[in-house]
């Protein structure tokens, strides 16, 4: 028995009238009229069915924060990089933990199923670190998210980065 049948879909590669089973959560059987009992049925009619897209640019630990602690007026990459050395210090674990929760919510909507995120590690505290983890443990039933460890304000300029970046460059 499978839990889904989504019927009558279009796949990327341009076959026509295919069936898609699913059975605990993850695809089972991909064919032509499949005829077997199921907790629900989807007439896709004929709509593109594909696999879950993968957005890797991804900085969730500065993400859906526009406006604080001010705007970019400039609107550039420096203005932006300046604005995000303002708001480290002043961001706490659980504001990082609500945005990037807010983030993958709105990601998931969009049909991602996976994404691959930066994470500062010029942070002495590694807020970021530590709530994009408790982020990872959060959505991993439904997204994969991946963690880069990301020096921010380089190697060179920020006398503890490189020591940060290598001590948590695997995050368990």
């Amino acid at each position: 028995m499978f839990g889904l049948i989504v019927k009558n879909a279009t796949l990327t590669d341009g076959q026509t009238g295919i069936d898609t089973a699913c059975a605990e959560g993850k695809i089972a059987a991909i064919e032509v009229g499949i005829a077997a009992e199921t907790g629900e049925v989807i007439d896709a009619k004929g709509q593109l069915v594909s696999p879950p897209f993968v957005d890797p640019p991804f900085h969730m630990d500065a993400a859906l924060s526009l406006g604080n602690p001010r705007m970019n007026l400039s609107g550039t990459l420096l203005g932006g990089i300046a604005l995000w050395g303002e708001l480290k210090p002043i961001q706490s674990i659980d504001n990082i933990i609500s945005r990037a929760l807010r983030n993958c919510e709105l990601a998931v909507a969009k049909g991602m199923g996976a994404i691959r995120t930066h994470v500062d590690t010029c942070d002495d505290d590694l807020k970021g670190v530590q709530a994009l983890l408790q982020v990872r443990e959060q959505v991993k039933d439904y997204l994969d998210l991946q963690l880069v460890a990301f020096p921010q304000d380089g190697v060179l300029r920020d006398p503890s980065a490189m020591q940060n970046t290598l001590q948590h460059w695997i995050w368990a």
